[in-house]
């Protein structure tokens, strides 16, 4: 039977457009904008019904592990729960110490790349609760981007953050945005190394492929991107965020892999005695050139 691609209108009832097999979204805006807006709050409950109404139709990927990203607290514990896991990766484990980063606590829009650097007791006084922060490991300049699409990932390497002084001192709080600072292009003097660093060699892919098995376990979800750093002193992995269906920039093999992942899903459910696939829905408009991250 042939497949279709269709642009789902969140605005009509999904009933009269489907019926699905598979339906690839991006809703995180809608959940974020649920909580303070009535008109997302109705969007969101019209689609959940939908969804429970059809339990046949694939979600790429569940609202509620999505749901649960958006929140840093818990994508947090989650990295907790993936050191005790993966304690033979050589994760960082150590206690929170100055300098410190601080982010906000809702991991999705534009503020939630705003975030600062802050090098002592005195400059907890700029943070805007409710934030996370996080120990501040030099990792020379270079952040590991790994974007995941089913059962296949890809890394790549992006600026990040300059080599900073450990301990507290009396340095004024730096305020920056993360989207610039490791843009491909950036050329931000808070990515610039004041002395020669050796390069470092990436993440080993044994330990890549370990700790993303290990996600979508606990994620249960196959649209996802980790950020890694690797500490120039002590040599260790430290995951640093997990990312709602990220941008796949410098990933030139994401729709293929998408495509191929879908036609696993469809697969395996066809295998288990499912319908044939139809209809396969995609409801992120305009997606590459749009997304942040």
């Amino acid at each position: 039977m042939t497949s279709l691609l269709l642009q789902i209108d969140l605005t009509r009832p999904l009933v009269h457009q489907g019926p699905f097999d598979v339906i690839v979204h991006k809703l995180s805006d809608v959940i974020v904008e649920a909580e303070q807006d009535s008109q997302s709050q109705q969007l969101l409950a019209n689609f959940q019904s939908y969804v429970s109404a059809h339990p046949a139709t694939v979600l790429l990927d569940p609202l509620p592990a999505m749901t649960r990203l958006l929140d840093r607290f818990a994508s947090y514990r989650i990295m907790s729960e993936l050191r005790e896991s993966l304690r033979g990766e050589a994760m960082m484990t150590q206690g929170v110490s100055f300098p410190l980063i601080c982010k906000t606590r809702v991991a999705h829009g534009s503020l939630s790349h705003e975030m600062s650097l802050i090098f002592s007791g005195g400059g907890l006084e700029d943070i805007r609760p409710p934030c996370v922060l996080q120990s501040f490991v030099n990792h020379g300049a270079v952040l590991h981007k790994v974007f995941v699409v089913g059962d296949r990932h890809f890394c790549v390497e992006r600026p990040s953050l300059k080599n900073f002084p450990s301990g507290a001192c009396d340095r004024k709080t730096i305020f920056f945005n993360s989207h610039e600072v490791s843009k491909p292009e950036s050329n931000s003097d808070l990515t610039a190394l004041d002395g020669q660093t050796a390069s470092r060699a990436p993440p080993s892919s044994e330990a890549v492929a370990a700790l993303v098995g290990e996600l979508r376990v606990q994620l249960g979800m196959a649209l996802f991107g980790v950020d890694l750093i690797i500490s120039i002193h002590t040599h260790t992995l430290t995951v640093i965020d997990i990312n709602i269906f990220p941008g796949y920039e410098g990933v030139p093999q994401f729709f293929s892999s998408l495509l191929s992942h879908i036609e696993s899903v469809l697969d395996q459910r066809q295998a288990g005695g499912g319908p044939s696939a139809t209809l396969i829905s995609d409801i992120y408009t305009n997606y590459m050139t749009t997304n942040t991250r």
